[in-house]
């Protein structure tokens, strides 16, 4: 059974970098108009939050163009609970609409849990955090560690940096649960390293606490929130050298970031993030910029 779910699994990501549709178990499926409020969320949704911006976006299209693909449900008693589809659903209820189109199929836990993970772990928006939450949802479902890389497409090298997290001070965890883009898996498995090296004493946790304070208040990188906690404890002055570092969004999702310290000014953009027009604007702004400060 585990080793049929890991070979889903990869199926199932691979159908869904192809063609952004939800993985479907192939059991007994039925096509229907499904009430709202009998929809329960699935148990094991890794996204934790989903931006009001997105959402209203997606309702606008869905009021403009229709539902294109129907969402997904199991029948559960008199109710019905998601395997794929949240934000369609959800976008259903922004618009106040009184039913949803669904697909009706049987479905067990462990479907559940892979067809969650499937769905949203391609998904830029989706952070280390929740990704790391939902490996570990369906890591139980594999024989092996190494299976379950395996079955998720990763190198274990990688995939240890999302198991980081579990090590983490219950004051960051807290803290990541409001806001899962806090920290990213490797600046997460830095800070498992730190703790460990320094026995995770009293000294190392408070200058922990310092860090992410200032990782919040935007005066401290979450790169270097190991390394401000090294320097610290070594006496160290390190405010002056704090890596600056504001992020870019847009529609509420990340697209680079801006990253000042004593030294340099780093603009950062995904490619995928701008036209071709658009770069060659940027281009010639800074062209400009540099001729204005000669």
């Amino acid at each position: 059974m585990k080793t049929k779910l890991a070979a889903k699994l990869l199926a199932n990501q691979e159908r869904h970098a192809q063609a952004e549709q939800e993985p479907t178990v192939d059991l007994g499926r039925q096509h229907m108009m499904i009430s709202i409020e009998k929809i329960d969320p699935n148990p094991y949704q890794p996204r934790t939050i989903f931006p009001e911006k997105e959402l209203q976006s997606l309702a606008q299209s869905i009021l403009e163009t229709g539902l294109i693909q129907p969402i997904t449900v199991r029948k559960q008693n008199d109710r019905y609970q998601l395997i794929a589809g949240e934000r369609r659903w959800r976008a259903h209820i922004h618009l106040e609409r009184r039913v949803i189109e669904a697909i009706v199929q049987d479905a067990s836990d462990d479907d559940l849990a892979v067809a969650a993970l499937a769905e949203n772990i391609d998904r830029e928006d989706l952070t280390d955090f929740e990704i790391g939450k939902a490996i570990r949802q369906v890591e139980a479902l594999f024989p092996s560690r190494t299976k379950l890389a395996e079955g998720l497409g990763m190198n274990r090298e990688d995939m240890y940096r999302y198991f980081a997290y579990d090590a983490l001070p219950s004051f960051i965890i807290e803290k990541l649960e409001k806001d899962p883009r806090l920290l990213s898996r490797t600046a997460a498995a830095d800070i498992k390293s730190l703790l460990t090296r320094e026995n995770s004493t009293p000294e190392a946790l408070n200058a922990l606490r310092s860090a992410i304070d200032l990782v919040i208040s935007k005066e401290l990188d979450q790169t270097k929130v190991a390394d401000y906690v090294t320097r610290t404890l070594r006496g160290e002055t390190v405010r002056s050298s704090l890596r600056m570092a504001t992020p870019l969004t847009k529609d509420g999702i990340r697209i680079g970031s801006i990253t000042r310290d004593t030294r340099n000014l780093v603009i950062k953009l995904k490619s995928t993030s701008i036209t071709e027009k658009q770069e060659q604007a940027i281009r010639d702004f800074l062209d400009n910029l540099v001729a204005q400060s000669k």
